[in-house]
Order: C-alpha cells, then structure tokens, then sequence
C-alpha cells in the first residue's frame, strides 16, 4: 500500500480526488484556498474552503485530543515559529497510529529564502528530533511527543520519468548527509517531504 504522501503527490500533480476512501479524518493545516479534498482545513487567513480559522502558532489548535488520522500540511511548517509546539500540538490531535504529512522547501531552495514570512530551513534530518531515536538530535530529548518515520522525500515522492534523476535519487538517498552538506549546492532539491507516525498508547 502505498504511503498517504505517495497518493496526495500522484505524478500529475497533487490529487484532485478524495484518496481517504476508508473514512479517515484528515486535518489539512494551512490550506489556505487550495484544500485537499475529503479534509477538514484550518489557516490564519478566512478565505473559501477554511473550515476554521486560527493562527497555528496560538496554542492549543481549536480540536480535542486524538481528533483524526491524518494531518496534512504542505508549505506551512516554515511559517510556524516554535516547531515544537506545532508539533506537539500534531502529536495531540492525532489518534494512535495516525500519520502526518509535512511538505517544506529544501533549505538550499531558492524559495526557502525568497518568502519574508519563512522562519525556518529544513534540511533531511530536521524532524530527527521528534524521532523515536536515542542518537542525533532525538537524544536531545527537545520532546517527548515521539514519533516513527514512514518515509522521507526530496521533492516529489513519484518516481521521475528521467532515469538520470531516478539513480541520482536512489543515491543520494543513501548519502544523504553528502547530499545536504555538498551535492545540494549544485542540484538543490525545491522540497522535502515527511511522512511520520504518531507514537502513543490508544
């Protein structure tokens, strides 16, 4: 079964369908106007399809504990300025076993710095802290609010039609730590995508 980013992401762009066909509940978090479908949507701006409208970083979130299945956010989490409340406040508001998928420009990306709004940069081991991990940054212990990695990206999750890029990837996925530090200076990557569990007891 493919991952949820896998099917949000298709090879044509983001879906237009409603992929949640098993009834999951979905929180779409910062959709603003372009909402992904079958998704309950909160953003800071009031404009068509926002369900709720509320600052993500003005905590708690307007949801109960253990609300849905699935939180999506693509192109939010580096407009959020504690990283660790908004993910704390993802880890609450997901049910057990609940996923969530968080989209942000690469930090070698030209839009990474381009937006005045950015308050963060994410590179392939930035969400290590929320990891379950007793090594890297997760030893930290910045959080316990913990979580299992699914998968991770650097730019779209389809496979690229260019077999160049489709061995490049596979290499640099594999090196990721020469990709951030070197490689990326000549072939940055536009995004990085996460897919993450939520650890906790139902």
């Amino acid at each position: 079964m493919k991952s949820y980013a896998e099917r949000i992401y298709t090879s044509t762009g983001i879906t237009t369908k409603n992929i949640f066909s098993n009834g999951e509940k979905v929180l779409h978090v910062g959709s603003g106007s372009r909402v992904l479908p079958g998704a309950t949507t909160i953003d800071i701006l009031p404009l068509p399809g926002v369900d709720v409208v509320h600052d993500l970083d003005v905590t708690p979130w307007p949801y109960e504990d253990n609300s849905f299945d699935v939180v999506y956010g693509h192109n939010v989490f580096e407009h959020l300025t504690d990283q660790l409340s908004a993910m704390s406040e993802v880890w609450r508001v997901l049910k057990p076993n609940g996923r969530v998928v968080i989209t942000v420009p690469y930090f070698r990306s030209v839009d990474a710095f381009s937006d005045p709004t950015h308050k963060h940069f994410f590179t392939s081991k930035t969400m290590d802290a929320f990891l379950e991990s007793d090594s890297g940054v997760a030893s930290y212990a910045y959080t316990q609010k913990r979580f299992t990695k699914i998968g991770f990206w650097y730019g779209w999750p389809q496979p690229s039609k260019n077999p160049f890029i489709r061995v490049f990837k596979n290499f640099l996925y594999s090196h990721q730590d020469l990709y951030d530090s070197h490689l990326s200076l000549l072939f940055p990557a536009e995004i990085v995508i996460w897919e993450l569990e939520v650890i906790k007891k139902p």
